[in-house]
């Protein structure tokens, strides 16, 4: 899992009483504001398109030698073609359905884990990020928090899914697809035994509510409502059965862009302006294998994952030898060290090795010498996370770019890896790496050096050093800046380490070490000069736009920050918004490679972070009844519940417990899954 100071997309995690009051709510039914909401959208969507055609005509006709005339006559036709293909929202009958589609079900990839998982028992471990999460919503306010990935994200089942192995798309709630010619509609047809854990059938008016979620004014988060309604110009239903998904630009792969989550319609009723507290810790179903019953959230100490009874997809040939354990238990242990006491003791099934003196220094105990508990590395082929620091360009010192340079070379991560993290890490160049032929190899980030930090900061200003060692300018302001971080005894290190360094070039690193749900919230109100961070990265294709666009990094025609974005930069160019919107707008996969390298050179040019260090391998310990498929868990994926191959050996567990209690071992086991090594250096094994 997750541990420590990685923050998915920023979490927010807050800490509930046991004694909460269950809240009663007033009935509500929302099947016709939903009608209602449709049919308002589809008119106010279609004027919208007009306008907008209008002034692209405009614009046309008042310079035409503009270099943009091209774009232009380009969105012109697609926003043409989409008045033409008619409202966002339509209901057709199955006889619509077009008659000439090529349906493909991509059913000879191999199987996922192994056929020798057994299923059965109880797998406990703990949350990621130490904290119980504040809800079990997935949006909302803090529905972005470190659990929903494990009772969200890696759970629920979309219309595809990618192959951990192969990268490829294979059928998930949708048994087969359909790209129409334009590379920009997608169909689908809905698996006849796809249900809810309820036993609802799953059916295309719960793809319709998802899209009534994500565009309602009831979510706080703003991003739904403007990527759902920009990055997509509608969705047809055909009966219960079939939909088409139209996307606002042809894509490569295009599948996997039109990919949706179903929300189910009748679970979702209720959704209206008291969502978030009406659905707080409401369970739902779900069409994954696992659910949450009210019965087992303990608030405080524990969520439990249960394995749905006779789960519609149990058999299917992607799934059947996938999420083996009956039960997944979360419990709350607030300090890693205690963590790794309870997991010697056995009462956590793997814990994770992230952290050098866990496994260099804490696995040196008996229980590993006799074979009780085995390690073992795994490489994987996936997207790196981007830990660095991270410059706020909103700060008036922070906005000079030589200031910026000048702190990259005055940060000095190579340090850290060679000392505090012992060397099993490669320094990390560019902000999305790991993405194969999408991913810029020829960029170097700027090392350590005081002299090359002393050069740029001189072109600031900063030509003075003080008695304590720091560049001054005319005006004697010192270069001194905050680091904002989520506080843990590792990352405590780490900032300690790059704060004794960045003297040696005559920078003051003052360290801010706050709680998860205050660093969150004070990164998301743009109030810090600098944050260490890192965010969950996701294939296939390397995202930009919400990062840098600088509708992310300002009010509209204002120079107040614009909160809750991940555009933390507070980064605002123009012309670099022309390469993220070509970027997210790409047609080609060498369109999406070449915008994005131009990216990293911009990203490098600007100097907008610190880059710190990437590890192509991520290391655990677990008892020996937990166990793996015999090459590795899966290429593309950075911890065993993202791809749940593992399973519980019942007959390993009574063998171990019994040997224990008659002084009988096992040999040593230190296991490396290495079929999927990208880097040849970097881990020592």
């Amino acid at each position: 899992m997750r541990i420590g100071f990685l923050l998915l997309s920023l979490v927010t995690l807050l800490i509930l009483p046991q004694c909460e009051q269950r809240q009663t709510f007033a009935a509500h039914d929302n099947t016709e504001e939903r009608r209602q909401f449709y049919e308002k959208f589809n008119r106010e969507n279609q004027l919208a398109t007009e306008q907008k055609i209008a002034k692209l005509r405009q614009q046309l006709a008042e310079q035409a030698d503009s270099p943009s005339v091209a774009d232009w006559q380009q969105q012109i036709a697609s926003l043409e073609k989409k008045l033409r293909e008619g409202p966002f929202f339509q209901r057709k009958s199955i006889d619509e359905l077009p008659q000439d589609l090529r349906w493909e079900s991509n059913a000879n990839e191999p199987e996922i884990g192994s056929p020798q998982a057994k299923k059965g028992g109880t797998y406990r471990t703990f949350f990621p990020g130490m904290a119980f999460p504040p809800t079990i919503r997935a949006l909302g306010k803090g529905g972005n928090n470190n659990f929903r990935a494990y009772h969200w994200d890696y759970i629920e089942l979309g219309l595809l899914a990618m192959h951990p192995n192969t990268g490829q798309l294979i059928p998930a709630l949708a048994d087969r697809w359909a790209v129409a010619e334009d590379q920009q509609t997608v169909y689908f047809h809905i698996n006849e035994l796809a249900r809810w854990s309820d036993g609802e059938k799953v059916t295309t008016e719960d793809f319709l509510m998802s899209f009534y979620i994500y565009l309602s004014p009831y979510l706080t988060e703003q991003w739904y409502r403007t990527f759902y309604g920009e990055q997509f110009y509608g969705i047809t239903t055909y009966g219960d059965d079939c939909l088409c998904v139209r996307l606002a630009n042809p894509k490569p792969f295009t599948p996997f862009y039109a990919n949706l989550l179903p929300f189910q319609s009748k679970f979702y009723r209720e959704f209206g302006p008291d969502f978030e507290e009406r659905y707080n810790w409401r369970t739902r179903p779900t069409t994954g294998a696992y659910q949450i019953l009210e019965s087992d959230i303990k608030k405080g100490e524990s969520i439990t994952l249960t394995r749905v009874k006779n789960w519609w997809a149990k058999d299917q040939r992607y799934y059947r030898y996938l999420y083996n354990p009956d039960r997944i238990e979360y419990r709350l242990i607030r300090e890693l060290d205690k963590a790794f006491v309870l997991f010697q003791r056995g009462e956590i099934e793997t814990f994770p090795l992230g952290q050098p003196k866990f496994w260099y220094e804490k696995t040196e105990i008996p229980q590993v010498f006799n074979g009780y508990i085995e390690k073992a590395t795994f490489f994987n082929d996936y997207p790196r996370s981007p830990y660095g620091l991270y410059f706020n360009l909103a700060d008036a010192t922070l906005s000079d770019r030589h200031v910026r340079i000048g702190l990259q070379h005055a940060t000095h991560w190579q340090r850290v890896i060679d000392y505090d993290m012992r060397g099993d890490a490669n320094r990390l160049h560019i902000f999305n790496d790991g993405f194969g032929p999408y991913s810029e190899t020829n960029i170097t980030a700027r090392e350590f050096s005081p002299s090359k930090a002393a050069a740029a900061f001189a072109q600031a200003g900063y030509t003075q050093k003080g008695q304590d060692g720091v560049w001054r300018n005319a005006e004697g302001k010192r270069l001194s800046f905050q680091i904002t971080y989520p506080k843990s005894a590792f990352t405590d290190q780490i900032m300690q380490r790059l704060k004794e360094e960045a003297l040696k070039a005559g920078v003051e690193y003052k360290l801010e070490a706050l709680d998860s749900t205050e660093s969150y919230q004070k990164i998301s109100q743009k109030k810090h000069q600098i944050s260490f961070t890192a965010w969950g990265t996701t294939p296939p294709f390397p995202d930009y736009y919400e990062f840098f666009h600088s509708s992310d990094a300002y009010e509209p025609g204002t120079k107040t920050p614009r909160i809750m974005t991940n555009n933390i930069f507070t980064y605002a160019n123009q012309q670099t918004d022309v390469v993220l919107e070509n970027n997210r707008n790409a047609r080609t996969l060498e369109q999406v490679a070449k915008t994005s390298k131009q990216m990293e050179a911009i990203i490098h040019q600007e100097a907008l972070w610190a880059p710190g260090w990437k590890k192509d391998f991520y290391r655990y310990a677990y008892w020996r009844w937990i166990k793996w498929p015999e090459q590795h868990n899966t290429r593309i994926s950075d911890e065993p519940e993202m791809s749940y191959v593992f399973w519980i050996d019942e007959d390993a567990k009574k063998d171990t417990l019994d040997a224990m209690k008659e002084g009988r071992t096992f040999p040593e086991v230190n296991r490396v899954y290495d079929a999927y090594r990208v880097n040849k250096g970097g881990a020592s094994e």
